[in-house]
């Protein structure tokens, strides 16, 4: 089979052997897999070792091990796994069959459990206000789900345009560019919010959140902290001030993740989620080129998806 294997020179394209299935184990013909942030950071700071990457596959079973129940050949499944290969392997207890109406191409089960998961802990109550402070795709699925829960106001704070004419058109009712505005300014601009959603990963946005949630309201913290090795600096005076809730968005728990996944499947198939304006898909030949553009901030561009 074929498999990108990153080098210090960039992606290679070799030729591996079809991971062996287990007894415990599914293999899945992959159909697609995206291409996640954390695997573009990596792309950006690999120094000196090969790496395989990709965790957000959908396809078609394979074959399945003699010990596995609920699977069989042909079945069409998405996961909480998968690399950028032709094959995978995994175990069942990250794989979901995909409902009818839902192609595998289309699924992006993984990214797709991170923000519905997120969402599980919004607590967002119908009419509340809430702010989602980056508009990539985690920020557009997270705007969505508190639409989906609710939220009367919904602001979209994204310097670049074209992402907050997308976020307009996905459900945000107030759209604000923070260039060049302090925390200061965007509060005196926009007032405060129930519930401030950070998913921007970066560390002047922290200080935005903390200026313009509530008092007893929630941060909701989406975003993936790497730069500087993830330190950050926060005003504890007034978050203990305000008396709020901080929360950590991520989630590390995979029987919760399979079901968020699960909940995200249906959502998409019933329509309530639109992934269409968020996903552009590359040949699998192409994975230079589709790291590339994420890495150059392609206009237009919010998650690429390997297709093969």
């Amino acid at each position: 089979m074929k498999t990108a294997v990153l080098t210090t020179n960039d992606f290679e394209i070799r030729e591996q052997d079809i991971p062996k299935c287990g007894a415990n184990e599914v293999l899945v013909k992959t159909s697609a897999c995206g291409i996640c942030e954390g695997d573009v950071f990596q792309h950006k700071t690999l120094k000196d070792e090969e790496k395989l990457l990709g965790h957000e596959g959908s396809g078609v079973v394979e074959r399945v091990g003699s010990e596995v129940k609920g699977f069989a050949p042909g079945d069409k499944v998405t996961a909480l796994g998968g690399t950028y290969s032709e094959y995978f392997a995994c175990s069942p207890n990250a794989l979901i069959k995909l409902p009818d109406g839902l192609e595998p191409e289309s699924a992006l089960g993984e990214p797709i459990a991170c923000f519905v998961h997120a969402a599980n802990r919004f607590g967002i109550k119908k009419g509340q206000s809430a702010a989602i402070i980056g508009c990539g795709f985690m920020g557009l699925g997270c705007l969505q789900m508190a639409k989906i829960q609710g939220a009367e106001r919904i602001c979209a704070i994204e310097p670049l345009l074209w992402r907050r004419k997308v976020a307009q058109k996905l459900g945000a009712t107030e759209m604000y560019d923070p260039t060049d505005k302090t925390a200061e300014q965007i509060l005196e601009d926009l007032g405060e919010f129930d519930i401030v959603i950070e998913a921007a990963g970066v560390a002047p946005v922290i200080d935005i959140c903390t200026m313009l949630v509530k008092q007893h309201g929630k941060i909701v913290l989406v975003g993936y902290h790497q730069s500087n090795d993830g330190m950050r600096t926060v005003d504890m005076k007034t978050w203990n001030f305000k008396a709020i809730d901080v929360i950590n968005g991520h989630v590390r728990r995979e029987d919760e993740k399979l079901e968020a996944m699960r909940q995200g499947m249906e959502l998409l198939r019933s329509g309530k989620l639109e992934m269409e304006p968020l996903v552009k898909f590359y040949d699998f030949a192409d994975i230079k080129t589709a790291f590339k553009d994420l890495i150059e901030r392609k206009e237009g561009l919010f998650k690429a998806v390997l297709k093969f």
